[in-house]
């Protein structure tokens, strides 16, 4: 914080944190859905651990230049131009892919993608220590800062639903290129922020990057306790949740995917600002198992059939994120002595925010290969041809019905004077019996649908895999990942750590003041 006066202060840092969400909200929730079928399990899982591994390595390198060398600011922008073009590199290999597939099966090469996501996570992850560092400098109070912060959530929501409704949502790879022009109107931007100078060395100071100074906290159980149990139910926290989402909606033919989870960050608002009463009114520890509860009972509610079921676990993401993440550093906070809060915080991070996330992105990918559905792609029936995605069937009645302006992006253009964007086209729907089950023989012998042509002994190959006769929703299950399968263990193992904390966790106490150093 600092008493000299800068113009415009916070509008200007409003900006530059809503971009700076932007950029993570992105690709976050969209690169899931679009890579399902595109790449493997553990290999999606593997890119998911980008950000966490950011949060692990960054720290060590980043953070001491900044604080001793250059400005904050410089450094910010440095990054986020090196971070945006990473993510624009990311996008061109992902149409790359797509040209190269020609209309058959899309593979996006892991390796070459991995390596960008890596580069783009490492200043990804220490940018956001160093955009705090100018907020808290520049602003008159610390308890002005959720009149910044909250704009990140702004940034993700906004993000989200441009991704959805003018880039093509999750069948696109677009949005890499919308983050990544984020990144680097931010990192120019970043050059016009208030100036914050880094502090210098200090003699004899090191800097506690992995909060090992916290080490001594363990010797408290009701701390040791908390840090297990927060630690394990973040093992299927949001970097679980996150790569999983779009693919679940998508799979139940929910409308508007991505657009969809910006439930998440909406309840995320309420429950922020509902987080300091529920601690008051129940203290912290009853609000960490309402918070490790949310994980549990949103993974029990999502394979439960019916829209209204995602619509509830999604909107239980505010409770799951506030009440776990946010609460688990007052938490660390309240029982921490003055010379260690740093420290703890900076230990909890590395759990929380890095080895945690790491594992969540390996069980991703071991759960989602592990469940994963009968067939995706059409059998090959002709040597030296190649496999091609399964053609839609809708229902045709949803060409009139009122739930198809939940689809925002054919919705937006249809009130630009698109009348036809609702219109289906050719799609299996149109050849069905009284029963609902298809009918072949109503089928051309060559037939095409979405851009692609299928041939009637291609489609009979690839439906007998899924029995004698198909109906709609039979045909749908059989290209859905078994989310009972992928949902259900990741409830259990986080409920089994509430009853642990329920049942042995403490309120923390607040540590004693530190006498005064003369």
């Amino acid at each position: 914080m600092t008493e000299n006066k800068v113009r415009f202060v916070y509008p200007r840092l409003q900006l530059a944190y809503l971009l700076q969400f932007a950029i993570w909200g992105s690709w976050c929730v969209a690169l899931g859905g679009y890579l399902s079928g595109k790449m493997s399990g553990p290999h999606i899982g593997a890119l998911y651990m980008a950000i966490p591994w950011g949060a692990i390595i960054a720290p060590m390198f980043i953070g001491p230049i900044a604080d001793r060398y250059f400005s904050a600011q410089k450094v910010l922008g440095l990054l986020h131009l090196i971070g945006g073009a990473a993510l624009v590199a990311c996008g061109v290999i992902c149409v790359q892919a797509e040209t190269q597939a020609a209309g058959g099966a899309v593979v996006v090469p892991f390796a070459s993608l991995m390596v960008l996501m890596l580069l783009s996570g490492l200043c990804f992850m220490p940018s956001i220590p160093l955009i705090n560092t100018v907020v808290f400098k520049h602003i008159p109070d610390s308890a002005s800062a959720p009149r910044v912060f909250i704009f990140g959530t702004v940034g993700w929501i906004m993000v989200n639903l441009v991704v959805e409704i003018l880039a093509g949502g999750a069948a696109s790879p677009n949005f890499f290129f919308i983050g990544g022009g984020c990144g680097i109107f931010l990192g120019l931007y970043s050059f016009t922020l208030p100036d914050t100078p880094p502090k210098g060395a200090v003699a004899g100071a090191k800097k506690d990057v992995f909060g090992l100074g916290a080490l001594a906290m363990f010797k408290s159980p009701t701390f040791t306790l908390f840090v297990l149990c927060a630690f394990m139910v973040s093992i299927f926290g949001s970097n679980y949740f996150f790569p999983s989402v779009v693919a679940y909606l998508s799979e139940f033919g929910y409308p508007a995917p991505v657009a969809l989870t910006t439930l998440n960050q909406f309840s995320e608002l309420i429950f922020m600002a509902l987080l300091p009463f529920c601690v008051a009114r129940f203290g912290l520890k009853w609000v960490l198992v309402i918070g490790m509860s949310a994980w549990a009972v949103r993974y029990f509610i999502f394979p439960l059939p019916g829209f209204q079921f995602a619509l509830i676990g999604l909107l239980f993401h505010g409770m799951a994120y506030a009440f776990l993440y946010v609460a688990a550093y007052m938490f660390a906070d309240r029982v921490a002595p003055a010379h260690l809060k740093a420290s703890v915080q900076s230990l909890l991070a590395f759990l929380l925010l890095g080895i945690g996330q790491v594992l969540s992105g390996y069980l991703f990918g071991y759960q989602i290969d592990r469940n994963a559905p009968a067939i995706t792609k059409t059998v090959v029936i002709q040597e030296g041809k190649a496999a091609k995605g399964l053609p839609a069937w809708n229902v045709p009645e949803m060409e009139t019905s009122g739930w198809r302006y939940l689809d925002l992006a054919k919705s937006v253009k249809y009130l630009r004077g698109d009348k036809n964007i609702f219109n289906f086209g050719e799609h299996l729907g149109s050849y069905t019996k009284v029963d609902g089950s298809l009918d072949l023989d109503k089928v051309p012998d060559t037939w095409e649908s979405g851009g692609v042509s299928y041939t009637k002994a291609e489609l009979k190959a690839t439906l007998d895999k899924i029995g004698a006769r198909v109906t709609r929703d039979d045909y749908l299950r059989a290209q859905r990942h078994n989310w009972k399968g992928f949902f259900i263990p990741a409830a259990v193992f986080s409920l089994f750590w509430v009853f642990v904390f329920i049942a042995f966790g403490k309120e923390p106490v607040a540590a004693p003041a530190e006498p005064a150093r003369k």
